[in-house]
């Protein structure tokens, strides 16, 4: 069986659920597939391997929707003349909350097929005070939800050159 090959929508816990605009997909990644994060975490904490990814490689959905990839948004942030890492934390909505400072990059590879969810970010309010609660962090990025992940599932690759 593969991982999540059950895992429906509804049982989607609320908090995933609206991290996403809109009906996220859910999509089957192929063994070899290559994800990344911007996170202060390590790959394997103490509640295991995070659920939330992006791409390596631009990926059109099954909606339709254009999930970009690492150049690409490393290309967009270029553009906008941010680094990567504050491009991700407005297009992926990585407020305060998380209490992630998006120190690291992590990249992995998917070393057997696993289910997960993907779609576009939604928005965050970016700071904690609700004095601030009208500052929103936009979202709209591609991102991946795959719960469940273990070590058997990943393996850890270096850093894009």
């Amino acid at each position: 069986m593969i991982l999540n090959e059950d895992l429906a929508l509804s049982s989607m816990p609320g908090s995933a659920r609206s991290a996403f605009i809109g009906t996220p997909d859910k999509v089957l990644l192929k063994r070899g597939t290559k994800l990344y994060k911007w996170t202060d975490h390590d790959l394997l904490g103490p509640w295991g391997v995070t659920p939330w990814w992006s791409y390596v490689e631009q990926t059109r959905l099954p909606s339709g929707i254009v999930a970009e990839g690492f150049r690409t948004s490393e290309t967009r942030a270029s553009r906008l003349g941010v680094t990567h890492r504050q491009y991700q934390k407005v297009r992926s909505a990585v407020s305060e909350n998380f209490n992630n400072h998006l120190a690291n990059l992590l990249l992995i590879d998917l070393q057997e097929d696993v289910w997960g969810f993907a779609g576009r970010t939604s928005g965050q309010p970016e700071f904690k005070d609700p004095a601030l609660a009208n500052v929103f962090l936009i979202g709209g990025k591609g991102q991946l939800w795959v719960p469940n992940l273990t070590d058997r599932h990943i393996r850890q690759i270096p850093a894009l050159g």
